[in-house]
């Protein structure tokens, strides 16, 4: 077993509290295409899903034209710039984390279905984009999660072989985007309960310890 040498961290709903905007404005834009589905419904089956392969399984469900794809993706960014303007907060001991990793040394890395610029829009609020060593965005990459694409372009950029990665997930594709990189994952889940795909769930940030990252 490698000694782990980096966290590759997924942003909404792991480091920032945006997961909510993503939802409720994705909820809003499938409204104007006559699709109803509660931002709840959004999170649990599309979480961490590029916003061109959400959208296009959601049309294909409802019979709406995949041409209008395009559409409400824009929408979408448009309307994300005015609701999460100026209310990003931190997931809980999420920064006191990523300050701790990088004090011991880890190398880490944002691994994030939104936007590059929404990724820097971020990191500047939480004051953490010294703390990164790379920053990556699923329009970076051909496939986004659950394919293993962005995890294994954040490891290239680290300079480390994949299984020398542990990946902080919240949503199921990138628990099993991570799987298929042959790293281990941390699943900050609400419910220990639930079968999730990842190596070891937590309630909590603040329940990952160095420790634990060396026994995954």
């Amino acid at each position: 077993m490698k000694r782990k040498k980096a966290i590759i961290f997924d942003m909404d709903g792991v480091v920032s509290d945006t997961q909510k905007f993503h939802a409720e404005v994705e909820s809003l834009v499938l409204k104007d295409f006559g699709i109803i589905m509660t931002p709840q419904e959004i999170t649990e089956t599309y979480a961490g899903i590029a916003d061109e392969k959400m959208f296009a399984e959601i049309f294909e469900k409802y019979g709406v034209s995949v041409d209008l794809v395009g559409d409400a993706v824009l929408k979408k960014w448009d309307l994300m710039g005015k609701t999460a303007s100026g209310r990003i907060t931190g997931i809980p001991y999420a920064v006191s984390l990523i300050q701790s990793l990088k004090k011991n040394g880890f190398k880490l890395a944002i691994a994030s279905a939104s936007r590059k610029s929404f990724i820097n829009e971020v990191m500047e609020a939480l004051s953490i984009a010294d703390c990164f060593d790379t920053l990556v965005s699923t329009q970076e990459v051909q496939y986004g999660k659950p394919a293993p694409d962005i995890f294994l372009l954040a490891a290239e950029r680290l300079g480390i072989q994949p299984e020398e990665a542990i990946v902080i997930e919240d949503g199921r594709s990138g628990m099993i985007g991570a799987s298929a990189a042959n790293m281990k994952s941390i699943g900050l889940v609400a419910d220990l309960t639930v079968d999730y795909p990842a190596t070891k769930l937590v309630l909590s940030l603040g329940d990952v310890t160095i420790d634990m990252i060396h026994r995954l």
